[in-house]
């Protein structure tokens, strides 16, 4: 495996992700994300030249929708549950509060 992601790398992003893990629970975390980044590596070394990119699960055509406007009637309905809305702005409550690094 050539790409590995530290132990410390985990713990960092899981910190700054503001996520709390049991040291077993973040072994195992450390142990899946590997596997997964080996999966790629693997998945790198095929030759797809000669493969067409797909943008769509189904070799029949997408279906095509009509993309007009139309006016949405469910604002006041949105804004009536809402717990705070100041001049059709939604407050939140703040979730940053500081930059770590």
């Amino acid at each position: 495996m050539g790409k590995k992601i530290s132990l410390e790398e985990m713990k960092k992003v899981a910190r700054l992700s503001k996520l709390q893990f049991t040291e077993e629970e973040l072994l195992r975390f450390f142990q899946d994300v590997n596997e997964i980044v080996a999966h790629f590596e693997k998945l790198d070394q095929l030759n797809l030249k000669e493969v067409s990119p797909t943008s769509h699960i189904s070799w029949s055509q997408p279906p095509m929708h009509s993309d007009d406007p139309v006016e949405w009637k469910g604002e006041a309905k949105v804004f009536r549950q809402a717990p705070t809305v100041v001049e059709r702005y939604f407050i939140v409550p703040k979730v940053v509060e500081k930059e770590e690094r």
